[in-house]
């Protein structure tokens, strides 16, 4: 089963257990809130993305399986950022994603091999 459908079951169940959502989800019944909708799944989106309840380790386990994808392995934070940007929202999310990365040490280990030494170089 594709990972997304795997995380989009998730956002599923747990879509009622953030209370930020859920005051979003109450505010677009009084319209007062314009770019949030909900559609015939019931599940609250932004501008067509999927919001993600901050519920358990939900984001964190969105962030893992993104970043540790066969045909993206360990891409950068800002690629990874892109890819996610277009499927999922949240609060914060371009700093989560920063902050899962730079915790990364598979990512930290080849930054530092890439780096260019101080001093002459040939």
């Amino acid at each position: 089963m594709d990972v997304l459908r795997l995380d989009f079951l998730e956002v599923m169940e747990k879509k009622d257990s953030d209370p930020i959502l859920l005051q979003l989800k109450g505010a677009i019944h009084q319209q007062r809130v314009q770019v949030f909708f909900k559609e015939g799944d019931c599940v609250l989106r932004y501008q067509g993305r999927l919001c993600v309840p901050k519920v358990g380790k939900l984001r964190q386990q969105i962030l893992a399986e993104s970043h540790n994808l066969r045909y993206s392995i360990h891409s950068g934070a800002t690629k990874m950022y892109c890819a996610l940007q277009e499927v999922f929202w949240w609060n914060d999310m371009k700093r989560n994603i920063a902050d899962f990365v730079a915790k990364c040490p598979n990512c930290q280990q080849v930054k530092v091999e890439h780096k260019n030494l101080g001093g002459m170089t040939q």
